[in-house]
């Protein structure tokens, strides 16, 4: 079983960012996405914040990671109106640990997926795209999510 790294990095104001002090005793969805500049994974991040109230009253809480620069994280976070963290992996620390560093045309990124963690900080699901439109729907993770048990 995958335990969950405490990565300490920054948030986009710069401030101090601890997955485990985020996570609290909640469960915890880690997006992973390709950019700000991606058309699939704008929508997908803006269908889980459509769905933000129903994984909140599962306990869930949503980190969202790409490669993009911390200025770009934060526009994205902005303009789509997202309440869950939209943290700069550019050095592709967290990406590489997870194996998900991929090229597409010129520009190395993140593949889509989505992992699972529990309380306990033990991965229970991930799903991991094989293309660029490859990804779970909110639909799709909320089916999933009642059908783990937590």
């Amino acid at each position: 079983m995958n335990l969950l790294k405490d990565y300490k990095t920054k948030n986009n104001d710069q401030s101090d960012f601890s997955f485990y002090d985020y996570q609290g005793d909640s469960n915890l969805i880690i997006l992973f996405f390709r950019g700000a500049w991606c058309n699939y994974c704008k929508k997908q991040l803006q269908e889980i914040q459509k769905n933000i109230s129903e994984l909140e009253n599962l306990n869930f809480k949503i980190i969202s990671i790409s490669s993009d620069s911390k200025m770009n994280s934060s526009i994205l976070k902005t303009f789509l109106k997202l309440s869950f963290p939209v943290l700069s992996d550019s050095d592709f620390k967290i990406i590489n640990d997870y194996n998900l560093k991929v090229k597409y045309k010129a520009k190395e990124v993140s593949k889509p997926a989505i992992f699972i963690y529990n309380k306990k900080h033990e991965e229970i699901f991930n799903v991991i795209g094989d293309t660029y439109e490859d990804r779970l729907s909110a639909e799709a993770l909320l089916k999933t999510i009642n059908n783990l048990s937590l």
